[in-house]
């Protein structure tokens, strides 16, 4: 009985000072009823338990209690004179998990000292350690349900004895933990966004996305575009944005043409046609991701596949010069010759054979302003 009461006292102490810093715990009485199953070689029948704690909840993850319990063990083997008053007290740390429903696990652990009086006038006393953990159910903002279990090992005789309890728990004072709101009712929300169909002006919002009182998705940066498919959250006030809330960016084509006449039966370049060369060079220089092929044409007198490789020459040799005199990469120009299979004019007079005795090229480069 000593060490219990000693245990007791220390406890006692412990407490009130570790509870002075928690400015919004909360106290708890912790009656319950159980079982204790005791360590084989204590000679002991499992037997009822009755359990009484004080805790002091700091927080929504830690709590301090002071445990005590009693138990009226009869001997295994029916000798009345070692039936025990078993009796102990601890001093626990409780480390809870908090949640969003009503309840809360939690994991124990603690010391204490236990004693146990015999019918026959003698005593015992060792020093225990005990670890385990639990459920509390809120009911209410004071009352709750509490389950426990704790293994419990003596260190001066190396038993293992154990206890599960249920019991019914009051908070005393401190600023309870609130209860879960009850989900508003809502009466006729097509699109299951909380906002009902008569207030909802923005009635086909995606499941899941955060919506404002009217129904309509959240914007942040208010740039027009809703959180959920903005790429560019942080839009200064004002920009013009694309419709991923990135700013808006203008583009436009550049294209220019390249196109060559050739004399009767040749595929020589004719001199007047070097500003037209140069022209293209530039472009192709200037847009450095621009590629294109050069397509060679011939007229119709001849045989077609004699015009097929005229055209084919034609068309390599505006493609060697860009190359040649212009620097251009090689691997940005490719040549293919048609013949007199592609004619834009009629074959049977000169100028309508000299359009046709063409080398043409287009290109294309998109600019961002």
């Amino acid at each position: 009985m000593r060490k219990v009461l000693l245990g007791a006292a220390i406890a006692a102490a412990i407490c009130p000072s570790l509870a002075s810093a928690a400015e919004d715990g909360k106290w708890y009485l912790n009656p319950a009823i159980g079982y204790m199953v005791y360590d084989g070689s204590r000679n002991l029948d499992p037997a009822a338990v009755v359990l009484l704690g004080a805790e002091r909840k700091f927080n929504k993850d830690w709590g301090l209690e002071l445990r005590g319990f009693y138990s009226e063990a009869d001997n295994d083997q029916g000798f009345s004179s070692v039936d025990q008053d078993v009796m102990g007290t601890s001093l626990d740390v409780l480390r809870y998990f908090s949640n969003s429903s009503k309840v809360t696990p939690y994991l124990a652990g603690g010391i204490g000292v236990v004693e146990s009086d015999f019918n026959n006038g003698a005593y015992d006393s060792q020093t225990q350690l005990n670890a385990g953990g639990g459920l509390r159910y809120l009911i209410d903002s004071a009352w709750s349900v509490r389950g426990d279990a704790r293994y419990v090992y003596g260190t001066d005789r190396e038993t293992a004895d154990g206890i599960v309890s249920v019991g019914l728990s009051y908070a005393l004072g401190g600023s309870a933990a609130p209860m879960p709101a009850p989900a508003p009712v809502v009466v006729g929300d097509s699109d299951a966004d909380g906002v009902e169909d008569g207030v909802d002006q923005c009635p086909g919002t995606p499941a899941g996305v955060a919506v404002d009182a009217k129904g309509c998705a959240l914007d942040k940066d208010g740039d027009g575009v809703p959180n959920y498919r903005d790429k560019c959250p942080n839009t200064p006030a004002g920009r013009q944005v694309d419709k991923f809330g990135c700013k808006f960016v203008l583009k436009h084509s550049e294209s220019i043409k390249l196109e060559i006449n050739f004399a009767n039966n040749s595929d020589a370049i004719p001199v007047a046609y070097a500003a037209e060369l140069k022209k293209v060079a530039d472009f192709m220089n200037q847009f450095a991701g621009v590629s294109t092929v050069v397509e060679g044409h011939a007229d119709s007198n001849g045989a077609a596949a004699y015009n097929k490789q005229l055209s084919q020459r034609r068309a390599d040799a505006v493609r060697n010069a860009l190359i040649r005199d212009y620097g251009i990469a090689a691997n940005r120009l490719s040549a293919v010759g048609y013949g007199e299979e592609r004619p834009i004019a009629d074959n049977k007079t000169a100028d309508g054979r000299r359009a046709n005795r063409r080398v043409i090229a287009v290109m294309q480069a998109e600019v961002v302003e």
